[in-house]
């Protein structure tokens, strides 16, 4: 910042650079979690599909997973 600012004009310039670095850190924050569910979803759904081929698991087995798992 120059030195022929206002403290008011460096107040602003500060203010702007805290919101802009806690929106950039929200934004990675989203993303990392949305990267960690759709991990966890897809290896919930590889699961499932593994114990419908192997145990015979048929549609019913995946509503009560979802009744279960929203019970819980």
């Amino acid at each position: 910042m120059a030195d022929n600012l206002s403290p008011m004009d460096s107040y602003d310039d500060f203010l702007r650079e805290l919101k802009e670095r806690i929106r950039n850190a929200q934004v990675r924050a989203a993303l990392s979690v949305n990267s960690e569910l759709v991990l966890l979803y897809w290896q919930i759904g590889r699961e499932i599909i593994i114990r419908q081929q192997q145990q015979g698991w048929g549609a019913k087995v995946i509503e009560r997973l979802a009744r279960d798992l929203k019970a819980a």
